[in-house]
């Protein structure tokens, strides 16, 4: 499977859960999220690899300059539809150089590295599936009668690992 059919997976996997909560499940603080909503964590992942899409063609990426789009964390449909869109603009792209911008300093201070665009691919699907796991939290605790897939939030090695250890 490449990297854009796992992103692709891990997509419709987050599309799937979201068409399950209501319009105000989507945006409703939750205390198990300290007051956060399972919207901003789907807009956190949709942004990064928006970010990812937008900085391909220029060979630059910053995440740290990503749009923090209210309306991703608030109306699913507009969420759905932008997860939609990457899905399939990344099957257009094939791996490249990009350059990777980030500010770690106080001052603002930009570094950059060398980084590829199947390496940022890499850093997408993990920084997913670690706010997946966190959705999971919130749809266990909050929505017990969302569906969840089998593996949604765990990470591709564990699952491969735990399937190895129980063949044993």
């Amino acid at each position: 499977m490449s990297l854009q059919e796992t992103s692709a997976t891990i997509m419709k996997q987050i599309i799937g859960v979201v068409d399950q909560l209501g319009e105000t499940g989507f945006s409703k603080p939750l205390s198990v999220l300290n007051g956060n909503t399972i919207g901003k964590h789907v807009r956190h992942i949709v942004e990064f690899y928006d970010c990812l899409v937008r900085g391909y063609c220029g060979g630059i990426v910053n995440y740290d300059e990503r749009k923090r789009d209210q309306l991703l964390e608030t109306d699913k449909k507009q969420a759905v539809g932008t997860m939609k869109r990457i899905v399939l603009i990344l099957e257009l792209f094939e791996d490249k150089p990009l350059e990777l911008r980030a500010s770690y300093a106080d001052n603002g201070e930009i570094i950059s590295g060398t980084s590829s665009f199947n390496r940022e691919l890499v850093y997408n699907i993990e920084h997913a599936i670690h706010h997946m796991a966190i959705i999971a939290i919130a749809l266990r605790s909050d929505f017990p009668l969302v569906s969840i897939p089998e593996n949604f939030g765990v990470a591709y090695s564990t699952t491969r690992y735990t399937q190895a250890a129980c063949a044993q």
